[in-house]
Order: C-alpha cells, then sequence, then structure tokens
C-alpha cells in the first residue's frame, strides 16, 4: 500500500479521535456547568445537627512546659477551642452546596478548615513525639494518634506511627482494625495508608 494511503488513514483516525476527545471533554464540561447551577439553586438546609467534633482537650496529654516546636502544634489545637469543626474531607463545594445550599457554604468551609488544622497538628505533634523520643513517649503517642484516626484523619504518618506502637507491643489485631478504618476514609491518602499498614503486616509475618 503506497506511503500516500498510510498517511491518509492515519490523518483520518487522527482527526476522528481529537473529534471524540472534544466531544468527551465538552459532555463533561456541561455536566459539570449543569451540577454546578443545580446546586446554586439548592435551598438552605439545616446543619446544627451534623456530626460536628468536639475535642477531648482534658484526655489529650497536653504539657505546660513543652518545648518548640510542640508547644506551637498545642497552641493551635487550643485555640479551637469554642470552634466547629466538620470532617468534610473528599467533598467539593459543588458537593457541599448541593447537600446544604450555597448559603451555608462559607460556614461549612470554616468548619473544615478547623478540621484540617486538627488533624494536621495531630500529626506534626504526634510526629515531634515520636522523633524527640519513641519510647519514652509512647502513651503520648498512642492517645493523639487513637484519638486522630477516631475522627477521620488522613495524616499517613499518624498511621503509620501508631502501627509501628502496636507492631512493638504484638498487638496484630489493632492493625487490621487501623487498616479498616483507613478503608473507609473519604481521602486520596486511603490507598498509601492502606499499603502501608498491610506491608507492616506482611514483613511481620514473614
Amino acid at each position: 500500500m503506497p506511503i500516500l494511503v498510510f498517511f491518509v488513514i492515519f490523518a483520518v483516525w487522527t482527526m476522528y479521535e481529537i473529534r471524540k476527545s472534544n466531544n468527551k471533554g465538552k459532555a463533561i464540561s456541561e455536566a459539570f456547568w449543569q451540577r454546578e447551577n443545580d446546586a446554586n439553586n439548592v435551598r438552605r438546609q439545616d446543619i446544627s445537627n451534623l456530626d460536628y467534633i468536639d475535642i477531648p482537650y482534658d484526655e489529650l496529654p497536653f504539657d505546660d512546659n513543652a518545648h518548640e516546636p510542640i508547644k506551637n502544634y498545642q497552641d493551635k489545637i487550643l485555640k479551637l477551642k469554642g470552634s466547629k469543626i466538620l470532617n468534610l474531607t473528599g467533598y467539593t463545594n459543588t458537593d457541599l452546596k448541593m447537600m446544604y445550599g450555597p448559603a451555608n457554604l462559607n460556614d461549612l468551609t470554616e468548619y473544615d478548615n478547623n478540621y484540617i488544622t486538627l488533624v494536621s497538628n495531630l500529626g506534626l505533634w504526634i510526629k515531634a513525639l515520636d522523633d524527640e523520643n519513641h519510647d519514652a513517649n509512647t502513651n503520648a503517642i498512642k492517645a493523639l494518634a487513637s484519638y486522630a484516626v477516631s475522627i477521620g484523619s488522613d495524616v499517613s504518618t499518624t498511621y503509620k506511627i501508631l502501627a509501628s506502637i502496636y507492631l512493638e507491643s504484638d498487638m496484630i489485631p489493632e492493625i487490621y482494625e487501623l487498616i479498616d478504618k483507613a478503608t473507609e476514609l473519604n481521602s486520596l491518602n486511603k490507598d498509601v495508608i492502606v499499603t502501608h499498614l498491610r506491608s507492616l503486616l506482611e514483613s511481620d509475618i514473614s
């Protein structure tokens, strides 16, 4: 077959693929804007009974004599006293407007930002304690990490450090529970966390 024929076939196929891709992109864009428009027309919903998070300050190992950077992490969590906190990980603004109405979006964003502040500083606090003295700080780390996991934290180091403590204490069932918790996360970090925890178990078995 002449080279020209191959060229014509290739050109026609390329044009077809480009047109198909453009049509698909257009359909996705139209669907997005239609959903966004629908979301903007949702009436305000009652958000007073959502699953707000109360920080158990008396149960967490705050240390008045803590040095930096631990003091900084503690202070940021203490500043959340009286603030509303919601775990909205994985939800877009469009999702939130669709569920609760655009009139609630600013408040929900604030509550979600408070949650991010909480779990990120818990994670940093845990990591700092672990780096400072893993053995001496084991109880404090367990208390912080267990709480972080209970409120749906997706900070991978939190799971890794807690799992290492469980492994050292031969608490294998607790690692399986961590895996179950991680698989429920509505987060992009879920697969990374689950993979690490499973590999930890496999290395222990082998």
